[in-house]
């Protein structure tokens, strides 16, 4: 990967640089396909490219999961795409760690013989 392709991978948000990557791979990347946004009163996440096709999903999180995250964690479907979809859990620790401004990596139940990964970060 030259400068400029590297480059081309950083995306500005609110709270830093989070990485983004594009590629032709048909193996997939462990990269979030895109970088998390708001929506209402959720972060929504967009999970790493997998699977054939090549495919991502969404993930969304209440902000209330982060501030006083529920002691059993959070447990959801991701969207269907590719007439599927995964399933995701984040502990009480993790939701943790993420209101405390860190990274935490997800990877999703195996359905039709690939998971995708999800990168959850606090944002503004």
């Amino acid at each position: 990967m030259d400068r400029k392709q590297f480059l081309g991978t950083l995306v500005a948000l609110p709270v830093g640089l989070f990485l983004v990557s594009c590629s032709s791979d048909k193996m997939g990347s462990d990269s979030p396909a895109a970088p998390p946004a708001r929506s209402g009163t959720q972060t929504v996440y967009t999970s790493s490219d997998s699977g054939t096709p090549l495919h991502h999903h969404t993930f969304g999180i209440d902000d209330a999961s982060f501030s006083a995250p529920p002691s059993a964690g959070i447990t959801g479907d991701t969207s269907n795409d590719s007439s599927h979809t995964h399933s995701v859990v984040v502990s009480m620790e993790q939701l943790e760690q993420v209101a405390m401004g860190q990274t935490v990596t997800v990877t999703t139940d195996i359905v039709q013989g690939h998971a995708h990964i999800f990168s959850f970060v606090k944002i503004a």
